[in-house]
């Protein structure tokens, strides 16, 4: 087959193929609703979401600077759209999404959740 043609064969396929939308959170069953919380720390391995109005979580410290914080949660953000580290906002825990994680450990260990963003 020429390369031509694989390519317009492949382009034709990913274009009929169904896709699935990550953002597409109203399928997914809610686990607990109403958090609020703020990302204190975040790297390509982990990101570590302290809820701030629920006493769920865990104590852990950041093994970069030592501190240690309260009501801790490993996430995997649905819809995180560029919110910055230490800013507030609202989120639900809704059921386990698959992840690609890189193959490091980064201050572990810590339970993760999938969470979705629902307002500042």
């Amino acid at each position: 087959m020429k390369p031509l043609s694989a390519m317009i064969l492949i382009s034709s396929l990913l274009m009929v193929a169904p896709g699935c939308s990550k953002n597409d959170v109203q399928e997914k069953t809610i686990l607990q609703k109403g958090l609020r919380g703020k990302i204190v720390y975040s790297s390509c391995a982990t990101t570590v979401v302290q809820v701030m109005n629920k006493d769920i979580g865990t104590d852990w410290t950041n093994c970069h600077d030592q501190k240690t914080y309260q009501h801790i949660i490993g996430v995997n953000i649905i819809n995180r759209n560029g919110i910055a580290a230490e800013a507030e906002f609202n989120f639900n825990i809704i059921e386990r999404e698959p992840e690609m994680k890189c193959d490091m450990g980064d201050c572990g260990p810590i339970n993760y959740e999938t969470i979705v963003i629902t307002g500042n």
